[in-house]
């Protein structure tokens, strides 16, 4: 009797808190995970879902670095292996490189264009317009003097690429309390494509999040609501208690905006309840897994694995 091929091996990057969910996923379905980390102190390195660790260079101190780290060790990773970046910094090295990585590794996501597209947040709540998805009030920082006297207040700033701003600054969006403190921070994050928003006043429990797999043809194969019941920094931070809670309007949402975009891979897109407008409003598309990627998947909306399984 013939032995069956053994399974491509999944190659995880960065192996912290969403890396740990990522490789429990793939390794309970039999896939040998291997953990790469510039960080050795990374939670999912510990875990025993991980069958090799290695530390790798940082996307964001040296891209080109990580790449290539990427290319030399393609033959000691195995053929076919699938990369799973688990923040933006590492999706955007493997979509910016794609040409020369697809060649050794399979590449479970959108191609570079798709990605920008989607991380731009003007063109996002351009097309939301379009699709009559309603988004907060928004802003483009071209001319940050005149967005600071038409704003009301306070306000934020967010970015297109959150790892850098938030290594930079500190936080996932910059709250302004006034048109100086806009100004200021405008020019500060000048390089960082950032927009400003009015706040929504959210009451609690009015996050959600789509959460899904969308296969190269457009169809969604794994779809999931969470709703945030609690979340550090309150307002803006990430989600610590947060449970499964099917919502259509989101689902159907959620679902048009990454076809509009032609997008495929695993994402998560946010939402906000707006008791004033008594609508969902759209936030973010984020391109990648997430820190509890690890709720759908114990909720059988196994994300990583039906990503691998492409």
């Amino acid at each position: 009797m013939t032995a069956s091929k053994p399974l491509p091996r999944a190659v995880v990057f960065n192996c912290h808190i969403t890396g740990l969910a990522v490789a429990r996923s793939l390794a309970a379905h039999g896939v040998e995970v291997i953990a790469l980390d510039p960080d050795p102190r990374g939670l999912g390195q510990a875990s025993r879902a991980v069958t090799q660790r290695h530390k790798c260079p940082n996307p964001l101190e040296d891209e080109r670095g990580f790449v290539q780290y990427l290319l030399d060790n393609a033959k000691r990773f195995g053929e076919g292996a699938v990369l799973f970046p688990t923040n933006d910094e590492w999706v955007m090295a493997v979509a910016r490189y794609r040409s020369q990585l697809e060649s050794c590794y399979r590449i479970p996501f959108s191609e570079l264009g798709v990605i920008d597209a989607v991380l731009d947040k003007r063109r996002l709540y351009a097309d939301a317009h379009h699709l009559g998805i309603p988004i907060p009030k928004t802003y483009t920082l071209n001319d940050p003097k005149a967005t600071a006297k038409d704003i009301r207040y306070p306000a934020i700033v967010k970015p297109a690429e959150q790892r850098r701003f938030y290594d930079r600054f500190g936080v996932k969006v910059f709250r302004a309390e006034n048109a100086t403190a806009l100004v200021r921070f405008a020019r500060e994050a000048a390089d960082l494509a950032c927009v400003a928003q009015e706040i929504v006043d959210v009451p609690a429990g009015g996050f959600y999040s789509f959460c899904s797999y969308v296969a190269p043809d457009g169809e969604v194969r794994g779809a999931f609501v969470g709703r945030k019941l609690e979340q550090y920094p309150e307002g803006f931070g990430t989600g610590c208690l947060v449970i499964g809670e099917q919502v259509s309007e989101i689902v159907e949402r959620g679902s048009a905006i990454l076809k509009a975009f032609g997008y495929h891979g695993i994402s998560e897109v946010e939402f906000i309840w707006d008791p004033a407008r008594k609508e969902h409003l759209l936030l973010d598309v984020n391109p990648r897994v997430w820190k509890w990627v690890g709720l759908p998947i114990a909720s059988g909306v196994d994300l990583p694995w039906l990503a691998y399984s492409e």
